[in-house]
């Protein structure tokens, strides 16, 4: 194993997703699925090419199905276990639950990523970093894509986070950064969490950052938020490149015209219907005539012979 990396890793996958709504009362943000996997895969991913052995899943809202979806992946390369709350635990009150019922192992630091973006980063430097200093935490940061839109982080000289600003206009003379869901937990700071919910800034973060151990890293790669249904569209349709894509278990007439579709499994698409840049996915039926563009249809939802759905989000359980 390279001295760059970590034996053992947490996802979060837990939350309620009240902007994904009104897919997330179908399924989790985390399980939603994309054209190489669902959403967490991206994360699982990012936390085996860092050397995990053992990924910790936290689950809640419709944490059967967060859990079949784990439980579903067939590329995955370490032990995933999963950790279920029968509260909302909040960022560190799972961290806590997990090392409580010793999921974390015994030693060394924890990778806690957010299992609800897509996470394509490059996190050697963070981890190197974390492993040399006396930090508590470690937030990977990027380059703040939209200071307006999302929270920024500010370093100080010594590569320490000075403050966490909410989302404003850009300031002279200020440099904000963007953490997009990747941190580094010491130990130490694993074991002094209280086992009770909490959230992340106010029980891992702002500790740290009093204790002037609250560290921060410049890393590079990508990461797209999938925070609202037009989130969750977008990033389909970016994956896709104008291509479509169909679920080998999909029934797809071959008189139905696709451009940049994506036809997730158990999915029936009738003759004559038209797709495009849209997601079908989880079992929803076209029937023959329908035009669907710019749209998710997710679950038991059945678009009638010769609708036209455009710009729509329809969700319908199972």
């Amino acid at each position: 194993m390279r001295s760059t990396e970590l034996r053992v890793a947490m996802v979060l996958a837990a939350g309620r997703g009240r902007r994904m709504r009104p897919l997330s009362d179908v399924l989790p943000k985390p399980a939603l699925p994309l054209p190489n996997g669902p959403v967490i895969s991206s994360p699982l991913r990012l936390a085996v090419a860092n050397g995990a052995q053992r990924v910790v899943v936290n689950t809640w809202h419709l944490g059967d199905h967060m859990a079949a979806t784990v439980a579903g992946l067939e590329d995955a390369e370490a032990e995933i276990i999963i950790s279920p709350e029968n509260e909302l635990m909040g960022g560190a009150g799972a961290l806590a639950l997990a090392h409580h019922r010793g999921l974390l192992e015994n030693d060394g630091p924890v990778l806690v990523l957010n299992g609800d973006s897509i996470l394509e980063l490059q996190l050697e430097e963070l981890i190197k970093h974390h492993r040399r200093s006396d930090d508590l935490v470690t937030l990977a940061l990027l380059p703040h894509l939209d200071p307006k839109r999302w929270s920024r982080v500010v370093l100080d000289a010594n590569n320490h986070v000075d403050c966490i600003l909410p989302p404003g206009p850009p300031e002279i003379n200020l440099a904000p950064f963007l953490f997009p869901g990747a941190m580094v937990v010491s130990r130490a700071a694993l074991e002094s969490l209280p086992n009770e919910p909490g959230e992340t800034n106010e029980l891992l973060w702002a500790p740290a950052r009093q204790a002037h151990r609250l560290g921060g890293v410049v890393v590079s790669g990508q990461w797209r938020e999938v925070g609202t249904p037009a989130d969750y569209l977008d990033v389909v349709i970016h994956r896709l490149a104008g291509k479509s894509v169909i679920d080998p278990s999909a029934t797809v007439s071959s008189e139905a015209d696709l451009t940049a579709a994506y036809v997730g499994r158990q999915v029936t698409i009738g003759r004559g219907s038209l797709l495009q840049e849209s997601v079908v996915v989880d079992g929803a039926t076209v029937n023959a005539g329908a035009v669907i563009t710019r749209s998710v249809l997710l679950g038991a939802v059945e678009v009638k012979e010769g609708e036209v759905v455009r710009d729509e989000i329809r969700a319908l359980a199972r």
